[in-house]
């Protein structure tokens, strides 16, 4: 059995990281892919609204059995990791995360690995997101805003990425909301100026839109490109 896995990481919070892991996830699901999701921290609340959301969406039951196969870590406090743990008086240990990882990894074909935050969130005061990667071979997909702003962001997290020598996949743009014009000009010339000047792939932009159903129409041709560049 081939076993892939891809990290889907933001340039910031309320992104779209969300919406972009639930879809990719129900893409390889489509196509016949015994396929897992996991977020390795999960922050402001016991029951993960990220996980409900990608389950919900995709026609699956919650299974509270599972849940710490699924999301590793669970804080209360809607805070970076390193603090919301701190609060509670409880430490992120890289090496359980890695152990659930490779489990999970054994039992699917493909993995969806929900970033928390950002790639610099800290997950300890001694380790960053970032550097944690670099002990696992997954390909990044970075989700992107479409606007205002978005340029700085996204070369900023792909140039993070790189000096650590970590692969980037490529980058999704997402609407930070409904009806932003589909031939906004500076939405295009953001798209290109961060392909020219980060030499990434760009898959697409998904706008937002008012139904679960509409979003995975308009995410088709992203998933399929997604799933092209990594070799399925």
């Amino acid at each position: 059995m081939i076993q892939t896995a891809i990290f889907i990481t933001a340039t910031g919070t309320e992104v779209g990281k969300t919406v972009i892991s639930s879809l990719l996830f129900g893409s390889f699901r489509e196509r016949g892919l015994k396929t897992g999701y996991q977020k390795w921290v999960s922050t402001g609340g016991e029951i993960p609204e990220d996980l409900l959301y990608c389950l919900k969406n995709n026609n699956m039951p919650f299974d509270q059995t599972i849940l710490d196969k699924q999301v590793v870590y669970r804080f209360l406090m809607p805070a970076s990791p390193h603090f919301a743990a701190a609060m509670e008086n409880r430490e992120i240990k890289p090496e359980v995360i890695k152990s659930s990882f490779a489990q999970s990894m054994a039992e699917n074909e493909f993995m969806v690995v929900e970033g928390v935050g950002g790639v610099l969130v800290p997950l300890r005061r001694d380790l960053l997101l970032a550097d944690f990667l670099t002990e696992l071979d997954i390909p990044i997909l970075v989700v992107a805003a479409s606007g205002l702003g978005t340029i700085n962001h996204t070369l900023l997290t792909i140039e993070a990425l790189r000096w650590r020598k970590l692969n980037v996949l490529g980058v999704v743009f997402s609407d930070e909301e409904e009806g932003m014009a589909a031939d906004n000009p500076l939405i295009f010339d953001n798209m290109r100026t961060v392909e020219e000047m980060a030499g990434v792939e760009i898959f697409g932009r998904l706008q937002r839109r008012a139904t679960y159903s509409l979003l995975q129409r308009d995410f088709e041709p992203i998933g399929s490109a997604i799933i092209r560049k990594l070799g399925y």
